[in-house]
């Protein structure tokens, strides 16, 4: 019967199930994993990205409309709404088509950390895009800004309306495997009437220059598009925005709520901890391990209403038993929600009775509403490691055997995070290359007071030194894309002779430069002169629910996969061909 179940699921994947037009929904059993497969997928761009104009062919006189626009923070803006211009009895002018041009140019941007190298994986860049039509600067059109690596389909890294000068700068982060940025404006041809998108590419990283050089460098870029018979809607087209909030429905995942605008995405990433801070310890970075992916839903304004996460406790290399608690610094209150699930994906009831950092916070275990100060102080993500990976560390020594039967998938924690005002991560400095301000407390007191270790760009200390950086400019904790197979106990990931990650120290040693993704290269044949140093959590750790099932099927029932997808492939080649019949069809 689950043959045939696959057989009759397996093309519903293949539906476009996105209002965003350039998304498809790729086979789960093709895009999930450790995201190794995605770093092959990204191309370089190295030159000025080509700008094209394209006809949303929806216009029609009578949508055009002047609502109150919501700024997405609750109130509205009519002032920076331009009004509809009234209909002169003048001829109408010349109909004539809309012509671009751009020019891309190009800064490296330091990614380290005011000059210490914070171990950041992720590419946090500036995106600046300048627009002039014939007549000048064009102010008040929509930015969307957009990448297709992380999740397999557009995700919006980034919105921004340009200011009288026709200029926006977006702030972006995207995982390193993302060498350029898709760009889209909305406007309309004033000779035809018609809305039109501007779409086009530009590059966030570049090959590195000069002797011995390798890998790529951050750049950002300054996009200037020059354009004729281009300016911004007057009102709104409601075919093309439905909620009049500045952000095309082809972009917008609210689309008929002018409050919220977009989902930030960011895909599956471990955080992993050395927990001997303030010593250095032995830099194996699997004394906690927790795989996660967040989402945000954002305001037309790219202010944050709501945090959601899923966190999965994978490693306690250590004798200490921690907390991973997110710390918000933000001026308003919000709701927690939290629900934990065992690894078998059931629901589990053993936060309460786990020791805390704390004793008696406020939301621990159950959520609540939380004050400012008791956000910034941590919202407990997961409880105390001891419970939540079941007594087991998943961090066998150097050398032993350590196989799928020994891996224990721990605890899974579901976090949504409601702020009652939208608010700015960045105003408070409460991202760090993209990421939010994780940190693990510890049971053990230095000079009397819990230790917490946090990771590098959050706080200096008295000498303007990074405070989470040792004295070697190694972290306490890092983050890394995909499921981060971590080192075996004991096994410092700098020293290549009992470590895998035989790129890491060219990454460290050239600021990020080279080899930025060293994580998804492991060097390791297991054999009896040559111990394994690096657990594969990512041949362990699979999805729970449906997705593992098609997975395992598809590894079990090959001909059945293999015949549906024939089925599948012939039935698109149909309708691909009736398409290519057929111009109208979209």
């Amino acid at each position: 019967m689950k043959r045939w179940i696959i057989l009759l699921v397996l093309p519903l994947f293949l539906v476009d199930c996105s209002n965003k037009k350039k998304g498809m929904l790729l086979l789960p059993f093709l895009g999930l994993g450790d995201g190794a497969t995605q770093a092959n997928t990204a191309s370089a761009n190295n030159g000025n990205g080509t700008f094209t104009v394209v006809g949303l062919e929806t216009t029609d006189p009578g949508q055009v409309a002047t609502p109150e626009t919501n700024s997405g923070d609750g109130e509205t803006n009519n002032a920076e709404t331009p009004s509809v211009v009234t209909p002169t009895p003048a001829a109408p002018p010349t109909p004539a088509p809309t012509t671009v041009n751009n020019e891309t140019t190009t800064t490296v941007v330091d990614q380290t950390n005011g000059g210490d190298f914070n171990f950041e994986t992720n590419i946090t860049v500036p995106v600046t895009v300048v627009i002039v039509n014939e007549s000048g600067p064009v102010t008040n059109a929509p930015v969307t800004v957009t990448e297709s690596i992380t999740t397999g389909e557009p995700n919006v890294v980034g919105v921004g309306t340009t200011d009288g000068n026709g200029s926006v700068t977006i702030p972006i982060s995207v995982p390193p495997t993302v060498v350029s940025v898709d760009i889209s404006i909305i406007g309309v041809n004033p000779t035809t009437g018609e809305v039109e998108e501007i779409v086009g590419s530009a590059p966030i990283q570049q090959p590195a220059t000069g002797t011995g050089s390798e890998g790529t460098v951050v750049v950002a870029p300054v996009v200037n598009v020059d354009t004729t018979n281009f300016q911004p809607v007057n009102g709104c087209v409601q075919a093309v925005d439905s909620d009049c909030d500045g952000i095309a429905n082809n972009f917008d995942e609210f689309p008929d709520d002018p409050s919220l605008a977009t989902v930030a995405r960011s895909g599956r990433y471990t955080i992993a901890f050395e927990d001997m801070f303030p010593s250095a310890g032995d830099a194996d970075l699997n004394d906690h391990s927790t795989v996660f992916s967040t989402e945000m839903d954002k305001t037309p304004s790219n202010k944050v209403k709501t945090i959601r996460g899923t966190y999965t406790h994978v490693a306690k290399g250590a004798g200490y038993n921690h907390e991973l608690r997110l710390s918000l610094d933000v001026p308003t209150n919000a709701t927690v929600q939290v629900s934990y699930l065992d690894g078998q994906g059931n629901p589990w009831n053993g936060c309460a009775s786990a020791s805390k950092y704390t004793a008696n916070t406020a939301g621990d275990c159950t959520g609540g509403t939380l004050t400012a100060a008791q956000l910034k102080r941590g919202v407990l993500i997961l409880p105390s490691s001891d419970k939540t990976l079941f007594g087991k560390k998943n961090a066998p020594s150097a050398g032993s055997t350590f196989t799928i039967n020994d891996f224990v998938r721990g605890v899974t924690a579901q976090v949504t995070i409601t702020f009652e005002e939208p608010i700015d991560l960045n105003a408070t400095k409460n991202l760090v290359g993209g990421h939010l301000n994780y940190f693990l407390a510890i049971n053990q007191k230095t000079d009397g007071v819990f230790r917490q270790i946090y990771r590098p760009g959050y706080f200096k200390d008295a000498s303007g030194k990074d405070a989470f950086l040792d004295k070697n400019g190694f972290p306490w904790a890092i983050i890394v894309p995909g499921v981060f197979n971590h080192p075996t106990e004991g096994a410092d990931i700098r020293n290549q002779s009992t470590s895998g990650y035989i790129f890491f120290n060219y990454w460290m040693n050239s600021n990020g430069v080279a080899h930025k993704d060293w994580y998804l290269h492991i060097d390791q044949i297991p054999a009896a002169n040559r111990p394994s140093y690096v657990v594969r959590v990512s041949d362990f750790y699979a999805d729970n629910g449906f997705t593992a099932y098609l997975i395992k099927a598809v590894r079990k029932n090959a001909f059945e996969v293999s015949a549906s997808l024939i089925v599948v492939g012939a039935a698109l080649g149909f309708l691909m061909k009736r398409k290519m019949g057929n111009p109208k069809a979209a």
